[in-house]
């Protein structure tokens, strides 16, 4: 189930990143990655390594029904480390509004991604 859920996410980056799967895979070997499902299927993932958390979707969910997994992973996450961290491309609008939505806000840059820090989940 990782390696579906791992896929998925690589499905959602693989445009922004110059690598194969085999090394987005051997770069994330130490990362847990928890699979979306909506309806039974995999449809993405939630990759997470102590405090920093990313999601990806190899196919868009069709309604709301992945926030409670990502409420579950977002909320245990900022219980353990006291806040959470993303990084989202300049040039992903819509993952940046994604991560507003979740509660995460805008801490600085680095190159072309915008560093992201949430310290209290707005699906508590």
């Amino acid at each position: 189930m990782r390696d579906m859920a791992l896929k998925m996410v690589y499905e959602s980056v693989k445009h922004r990143v110059d690598m194969s799967y085999e090394d987005f895979a051997a770069g994330l070997r130490d990362w847990k990655c928890i699979p979306l499902y909506e309806d039974g299927e995999i449809i993405g993932g939630v990759i997470v390594k102590l405090n920093e958390i990313h999601i990806g979707y190899g196919k868009r969910p069709k309604a709301a029904s992945i926030r409670r997994y990502i409420k579950e992973i977002l909320n245990k996450t900022i219980r353990k480390y006291g806040h959470a961290v993303t990084a989202v491309r300049k040039d992903n609008p819509a993952g940046l509004g994604f991560c507003k939505r979740l509660g995460f806000e805008h801490v600085g840059e680095l190159g072309n991604q915008l560093l992201l820090r949430c310290d209290r989940s707005k699906y508590d």
